[in-house]
């Protein structure tokens, strides 16, 4: 009986296929999540993952796919791919009306992409409507990217009347466990299960209105 053999043309197949199944899944998902300030302040997730885990599995498996494509070009065996890329170029060329629609069609989507221009401006439109509409008065950060401050930075810029130390009692006070005062509030509610915004609540700090309207997409919408 022939003993089977490890086959990597089906194992490059098949990690083709669930690395497009893992891009199409992220892709959708982050098409249609929140602004990253809306997405980080209020710890936003979906399956699970917050939008910047999402956004680092679209980026590996995007290296992945890309790297299983090469690897599968060449599991083909090169020469008989580049004579049957000859043959098919030949062919495209017998068949000059089709071979210049596809260049036409990919040349108006790139620069229509890049104008841009309807349609293709309208589904960037429709994800960046997507995305505006998670935002509401109360769930956005006083300031754009709050969560990335440290309670020494919150202490210095915004309540100088409390300490650093006390800001950190603040919160140990409300069973947070804070390690320094200079972990950000991103870190500390990692730490602790919660969201930034939940954190911030707890210091007690009354932001002044100029701050919060501040707050808004002046900063980008860091999708």
């Amino acid at each position: 009986m022939k003993k089977k053999t490890f086959s990597w043309r089906a194992f490059i197949s098949l990690g083709l296929l669930l690395s497009f199944l893992v891009l199409l899944v992220s892709g959708v998902i982050l098409y249609l999540a929140p602004a990253g300030r809306i997405a980080n302040w209020t710890d936003w997730q979906i399956l699970g993952l917050t939008k910047k885990e999402w956004q680092n599995q679209h980026t590996v498996f995007s290296l992945a796919f890309a790297i299983l494509s090469i690897f599968h070009l060449f599991s083909i065996n090169w020469k008989a791919f580049w004579s049957y890329l000859k043959s098919k170029t030949r062919g495209g060329l017998a068949k000059p009306a089709e071979t210049l629609s596809i260049l036409l069609l990919f040349t108006v989507t790139a620069i229509g992409t890049w104008m841009p221009l309807p349609p293709f401006s309208t589904i960037v439109d429709v994800g960046d409507n997507l995305t505006d509409s998670w935002e509401q008065v109360e769930n956005q950060p006083p300031v754009p990217h709050m969560e990335r401050l440290t309670l020494r930075d919150i202490s210095t810029r915004y309540a100088p009347a409390a300490s650093p130390q006390e800001l950190k009692t603040r919160l140990e006070d409300n069973g947070i466990s804070v390690i320094s005062v200079d972990q950000t509030l991103e870190d500390i509610a990692g730490e602790n299960g919660r969201s930034a915004e939940e954190i911030f609540s707890m210091l007690g700090i009354e932001m002044p209105k100029a701050s919060r309207q501040g707050g808004g997409r002046g900063q980008g919408k860091n999708r």
